[in-house]
Order: structure tokens, then C-alpha cells, then sequence
């Protein structure tokens, strides 16, 4: 067996999450992993999920432990699902279950040219759209100087989509499909041939933008094999010398940018404006900048609102170095580019005119143009202007802004005066905090709390209280409020407050900390969810530790002898318990 690190479980949880580690364990306890094997680093394994067809999982192994994973299944893009940690338990628990085999290539280089070919057509007659593959050139010199026709790369895209079955598996497939095809690139690229290794990229990149609405994609494979596309379209620009070829290369990535843009926005060619920023020449910037305006939509929707600003971001960028202060105002007024137009104005010193600009603007646009005003030391001027609107606008992030800037500014009151106004609008404890905090420096704490806390009383906001006091460390004060706020014994039983509460009354309080404990447990096991029942035996963890330190082991033993007889059928509670020794 290759020497691989050791794993434990406690690695495999980290790995997958706590969740995707228990329901792996089920999967694994049923033996639903088949077919293991180990090559060289990598763990693979088919998986029975809940699909007719296994999932195929795969864990890449590292020096260090765990270094990526991969799985057919909606959620295993990355290798931390429940399927990868049935593999990781196997691999844990019956490492000679999994057959030892060599890397691909090393596999195949041992095999004869007759071999390689009556391997190939059984897996063709396995697999019959494996057979467009054939189609492809090599790119290993033997056809030097030779262009490639891009109709064989978008066939071959073409071919892989059509393979999708309208399941979860059909964009994780189709990936692995046109790996062949990005490989193909790579190899030009390799040998220097770049003209060809653009057409590869070019072609698979914009056919699959094309093609994209057909099928499901749940974790970016197929973005991320385009945005690969685009990264690897960089050599080729900056290789490229011909003016034609150049702009070629340029409009190519220029549309995969825009489709992204009219698609709405999900990181598709987003490396594109700083690709083209940094290798486009003056000449070439100026075509793409054409290019951007006549993709600019009229009207004033949302949608066409949205995508005048985002060009029009770009479009500022192309042109930053030519443009003067008018022309390049001119274009943040055209395109809505707000934050662009009141920056330079407020650099240009025409404060008056960038005053009217966020007057105009909307709650959400006048906060954040605050901190442009703020950094040209102008912070009085978007005050007076948050202010009159707060006073109709429902919206409390400008009561927020104008609190933290009286604090700024030293008016400790002021700010006291708004922390109380939103305090009352929405109590928390950050609120609490806050107003703690201010009035002390001001000396008023003293008489303030006791108004505030009997106003939360008489409004009954229990839960804030206990927070409050365990904020504070007054547990009695807590656990009483705690009992108000959930209606009586194993009214809040598990919830985070209730632990929160237990935790703090330990020491001071454990016989309270253990009904809580106990209310918590039993609110897990009444709802019978297997997921969870090892949260259960946690706190029943506690429980045995505190009547440990109480002296009263009997009593625990007691208690879960009854707790057993109580739950004998529900097995997997008994597995957690017999796990955690209880």
C-alpha cells in the first residue's frame, strides 16, 4: 500500500463538516462504498447515494492530509460531502479493501500500440461518445504549421452537452468531458503554438457560454472551465503580434465579458477588463471601447440601469488616461456611474455641485457617497444632508451613520442620544454595549440602567434580559429571566440561549446548568432526528460531569439507566451512548 498520512475521524469531520461526517458514517456503516482503490495519492470509489447511479467520489491525499476532494453528487464539487467521508471512514477503517494501482499514464505506457487500440474501442463501444474525441488533432508537433478547424472544437462541446440527462451530475460530467479539450489547449500552449491554442480556448469558451442555459450547474464547474479558458487566452494575447489575430483574441474575450454582464453577473470571464487593460495597446483600447458603448442598453429599467454602470465602469477604465475632468464626468452622468462622479467633483472642489448629486441619490447611494465627502474632509456638508433624511426615511442605517459620526466628532451626548434611538427601535445587546459604553465615559451609567432595564421589564423582553445579566454574570438574575422568556421548564430546552445559560451556571449553579442540559437532550431525542442525537449525548456529557463534581455518580447512573429504558428502541441514540461511554 502506498504510504500514505494517517487520517482520523476528527480529520474527516474537519474535512467534510460535522454534518456530511455523521450521515457519511451511516453510509459507510451500510457499506455503500464499492469498487475502492488507491492511485498513488488519490483515493477513488463509487458510491451508492440516493440515485439509481452511484455517485463517483474521488480524495486526493497529501502530505499534510486531506488536500482535495471531488464528487458527482449536487453537493461534492469540492469533496466535502457525505459520499467523500464514506470513502475517507473505508479508506480509515480497511485501507486493503482498496486496489493499488498505478497513475493513468504509467498504466497506459505500459501497454502496446495493439493493446492501447482494442482498449480504446471497447471503451468507445462502452462509451460511444468518446468516439468524437478521434476527431481532435495532436498537438505534438507531428502536424506543425497545420491551423486547426475550430468546427472540430465546438463539436466536441457540442458532443458533451449532449450527453446531459436533465439530472444533477449533467455540468460535473460535461466538465470532465472537455477537460479532453482544454487539454488539447494546453498542449499547444506547451509547444508554443499559440495561435492554435487560442482557437482551442476561444472556441470551447464562448460554444459553452452558448450552450449553458441547458443544463443545471450547482457548483461553477462549468464557469470555471470558461474562466479558465480566459486565463489561458492571456499567453495568448501577449504572444500575439499580428493586429488582426491580436483583435481577434480581444473581441473573444470581450464577449465572454459581456455575456456575463447580460446574464446578470456570476464570475464568468471576470480576469477579462484586467486582461485587456494590461496588454491592449492605445489603438486597441480605443476599438474596445467602441465595442462597450455600443453594448450599452437605452431605456431606464433596472436591468438597463445595471448594465449602463457596469460599462460604463469599464468604459472609465479604457479611456482613464485620455479623458479630460468634463468628458469623464460626462460619462459617469450617461452611464449612472454616481460614486465616479461625485469622487471627481469632490476632487475638483466643486462641492456645491457633488451636494446636489447625493441629495438626488437614494438612502443606500448617499451612505456610501458619505465616506467620498468624509475622506475631502466634507463630512458637515453629507451630515446636513442625512440628516433632513432620516427624518422621513424608515431606513435606520442613516440614524447609524449620523451616531458614529457624532462619535467622530467627540459629541459623546449626541452619540448617546441616537444609540438610545435605535436601541428602543430594535433592542439587542450590541445596543446595550453601545450605550453602556457611551454613558459611562459621560458618568450617567449609574442612573441610566436602572430606567433601562425596568423599561425592558415592563416591555417583557426576557430574552434580551438574560443575555443582559449573563452579559453581566448575574446568573440567578439570568436563569429567572430565562424562565419568563421560554414560558416555564423545557420551553427554550436546547436552545442557543438556554446553553448559553447552563454553560455560565456551572459553577455557581450546577443543579439549574443540569435541567437545562437535560431539557436540551431531551427536546433532541422526543424529535427522533438521528442526524442530531450525538448533539444530545454532548450535553448529556455535561450532565455526567457536573454530578461527577457534585459527588452524586449514583444518581447519574440513575438517571441514564432511565433514560436508556425510556429510548431502548431507537438504536442509533444507543450507538451515540455506547460511543460516548455512557
Amino acid at each position: 500500500m502506498a504510504q500514505l498520512p494517517r487520517l482520523t475521524e476528527s480529520d474527516i469531520s474537519r474535512w467534510t463538516g460535522g454534518r456530511s461526517f455523521e450521515r457519511g458514517r451511516t453510509y459507510f456503516r451500510e457499506g455503500a462504498i464499492y469498487n475502492p482503490l488507491c492511485q498513488v495519492s488519490t483515493l477513488k470509489a463509487q458510491c451508492m447515494g440516493s440515485q439509481p447511479e452511484p455517485y463517483r467520489v474521488e480524495i486526493e491525499l497529501g502530505s499534510e492530509g486531506i488536500v482535495t476532494g471531488r464528487c458527482s453528487c449536487p453537493v461534492g464539487g469540492d469533496g466535502r460531502c457525505k459520499h467523500a467521508a464514506a470513502l475517507l471512514l473505508t479508506w480509515l477503517d480497511r485501507p486493503e479493501d482498496f486496489l493499488e494501482m498505478e497513475d493513468l499514464q504509467t498504466l497506459l505506457r505500459k501497454r502496446s500500440k495493439e493493446d492501447l487500440i482494442r482498449l480504446a474501442c471497447r471503451m468507445i463501444e462502452r462509451h460511444p461518445d468518446l468516439e468524437s474525441l478521434l476527431e481532435l488533432p495532436s498537438a505534438d508537433g507531428t502536424e506543425a504549421g497545420r491551423q486547426i478547424d475550430p468546427e472540430l472544437i465546438r463539436r466536441q462541446v457540442v458532443s458533451a452537452f449532449g450527453t446531459a440527462r436533465g439530472d444533477w451530475e449533467d455540468a460535473w460530467n460535461i466538465s470532465l468531458q472537455l477537460e479532453g479539450v482544454l487539454k488539447l489547449g494546453d498542449d499547444y500552449s506547451q509547444a508554443g503554438d499559440w495561435r492554435n491554442a487560442q482557437i482551442v480556448y476561444q472556441t470551447a469558451a464562448w460554444e459553452i457560454l452558448r450552450n449553458y442555459e441547458t443544463v443545471h450547474e450547482e457548483e461553477s464547474e462549468l464557469v470555471d472551465i470558461v474562466n479558465r479558458c480566459v486565463e489561458n487566452l492571456k499567453p495568448c494575447l501577449a504572444a500575439a503580434s499580428d493586429p488582426a489575430e491580436r483583435e481577434v483574441i480581444l473581441r473573444g474575450l470581450f464577449d465572454v465579458y459581456r455575456w456575463d454582464v447580460d446574464y446578470g453577473g456570476i464570475t464568468v470571464g471576470e480576469e477579462v477588463p484586467g486582461i485587456i487593460l494590461e496588454l491592449a495597446t492605445h489603438e486597441e483600447k480605443e476599438l474596445i471601447s467602441e465595442w462597450v458603448q455600443e453594448a450599452m442598453p437605452a431605456g431606464g429599467t433596472w436591468s438597463q440601469d445595471y448594465h449602463r454602470q457596469i460599462f460604463g465602469g469599464f468604459l472609465l477604465d479604457l479611456k482613464r488616461d485620455t479623458l479630460d475632468d468634463e468628458s469623464f464626468l460626462e460619462i459617469c452622468r450617461k452611464t449612472g456611474r454616481l460614486q465616479d462622479l461625485v469622487a471627481r467633483l469632490l476632487e475638483l472642489h466643486r462641492i456645491d455641485e457633488a451636494v446636489t448629486q447625493a441629495r438626488a441619490a437614494s438612502d443606500n447611494d448617499l451612505l456610501r457617497l458619505a465616506e467620498l465627502f468624509e475622506i475631502e474632509n466634507h463630512g458637515e456638508r453629507v451630515e446636513e444632508l442625512i440628516r433632513d433624511r432620516s427624518k422621513a426615511s424608515q431606513d435606520r442605517r442613516l440614524v447609524e451613520w449620523l451616531k458614529q459620526w457624532a462619535i467622530k466628532k467627540g459629541d459623546i451626548p449626541e452619540g448617546l442620544r441616537l444609540a438610545e434611538q435605535l436601541f428602543w427601535a430594535g433592542s439587542s445587546i450590541a445596543g446595550y454595549k453601545e450605550i453602556k459604553s457611551l454613558a459611562q465615559q459621560l458618568s450617567h451609567w449609574e442612573g441610566m440602567r436602572p430606567q433601562l432595564m425596568n423599561r425592558l421589564e415592563r416591555g417583557r423582553q426576557s430574552s434580551l434580559l438574560t443575555e443582559i445579566h449573563l452579559l453581566e454574570d448575574e446568573i440567578d438574575a439570568a436563569l429567572k429571566t430565562l424562565r419568563q422568556s421560554s414560558g416555564g421548564p423545557g420551553g427554550w430546552g436546547g436552545s442557543p440561549l438556554s446553553i448559553r445559560t447552563a454553560k455560565a451556571a456551572e459553577k455557581s449553579r450546577p443543579r439549574e446548568a443540569i435541567t437545562l442540559y437535560v431539557e436540551a437532550a431531551d427536546r433532541i431525542i422526543k424529535a427522533r432526528d438521528r442526524k442530531s442525537y450525538a448533539e444530545a449525548v454532548g450535553y448529556l456529557g455535561r450532565v455526567r460531569e457536573l454530578y461527577r463534581d457534585l459527588g452524586e455518580e449514583k444518581t447519574w447512573q440513575n438517571f441514564i439507566t432511565d433514560l436508556r429504558d425510556k429510548n431502548r428502541r431507537l438504536s442509533a441514540l444507543k450507538e451515540e451512548l455506547n460511543r460516548a461511554g455512557m
